[in-house]
């Protein structure tokens, strides 16, 4: 399927993978699944980087500092990625 998801995120890492998890299971997968982080802490990075290798379609993760509640501009980047 030619269609991307973005998931958007924030220092929940137990979250996203559940969500990532989910979306892998999925009986049609997207083309790809693009990680939109708002400035988590490194913890996520290593989550994301954990599912990668066997993930069933191509999973990118763009992140920005943390300075304050930016989700539209972290969107704005995954979406450009």
């Amino acid at each position: 399927m030619n269609v991307s998801v973005i998931v958007t995120t924030y220092n929940r890492p137990d979250a996203l993978q559940a969500a990532l998890t989910a979306l892998a299971s999925q009986t049609i997968l997207p083309k790809e699944i693009v990680v939109a982080d708002d400035g988590s802490h490194s913890d996520t990075l290593s989550a994301v980087s954990a599912l990668r290798p066997g993930f069933p379609c191509n999973l990118l993760h763009v992140w920005h500092p943390d300075e304050g509640f930016r989700a539209g501009a972290i969107r704005n980047l995954a979406v450009a990625a």
